[in-house]
């Protein structure tokens, strides 16, 4: 289990107790406004993560407010091309959860408004990679939302969108800092989840421990 202090000493990073499961709930409806509503995490779906795998969920304290929280469950690889729904076993993850998956798979990370900038996203990345070194697992995923293509469809296409982020031509709020915390892009999942401002779409992306082959798990098949 997890309780330490952020780098700055500000706040505090620590595995969530079902007593946060409001709080977390509440952070999603904040960072998600788009999302389609039968995909957004409730209290009880937070709960049932911290009864399925407690030590995969965090939150970032103020004190006593969440201010920050991330979800995560254990798989083994999973296929390249797939839904936010259907990693999550309709949001549950109770019959999602490998316990003794390979890999740690991020399906839910938010950070409210006011404490942006303040890289506790990053801090929450190297929690969960810590734990991924703790439970002796290959390494990280993460879906990341392309939650900045909004500011661009009159422009591009999705597709164009995600190929300009990959060559770096465009920068998006997530998926920017998400490869600047060292995941390592695989490609974009069409339709994994329902939200106009992300095109219904986010990056798949991997962060392995060193010595694994990421290759091993996706072949050549990727964009």
């Amino acid at each position: 289990m997890i309780n330490k202090k952020t780098k700055d000493g500000k706040y505090t990073i620590t595995t969530a107790t079902p007593a946060d499961a409001a709080q977390m709930a509440e952070v999603q409806v904040v960072c998600f406004p788009t999302l389609a509503p039968h995909e957004l995490l409730t209290e009880e779906h937070y709960a049932n993560h911290i009864k399925v795998f407690p030590e995969g969920q965090l939150v970032v304290k103020d004190h006593d407010r969440v201010i920050a929280s991330s979800s995560t469950l254990r798989i083994h690889f999973p296929k390249l091309d797939h839904s936010f729904m259907e990693i999550t076993d309709n949001l549950w993850i109770t019959k999602a959860h490998i316990p003794n998956g390979e890999w740690l798979y991020q399906f839910d990370i938010g950070v409210l408004p006011a404490y942006r900038g303040l890289k506790l996203s990053t801090e929450l990345y190297n929690a969960q990679q810590e734990l991924v070194r703790s439970l002796g697992m290959k390494g990280q995923i993460l879906v990341g939302m392309t939650i900045g293509y909004g500011s661009y469809k009159d422009q591009y296409s999705i597709q164009e969108y995600c190929e300009k982020l990959k060559n770096n031509e465009l920068t998006d709020p997530t998926i920017t800092p998400q490869r600047k915390a060292g995941f390592q892009w695989i490609k974009p999942i069409f339709n994994y989840l329902e939200d106009p401002t992300a095109g219904n779409c986010s990056i798949l992306m991997v962060w392995p421990l060193e010595g694994v082959s990421v290759e091993e798990y996706i072949g050549s098949n990727v964009a």
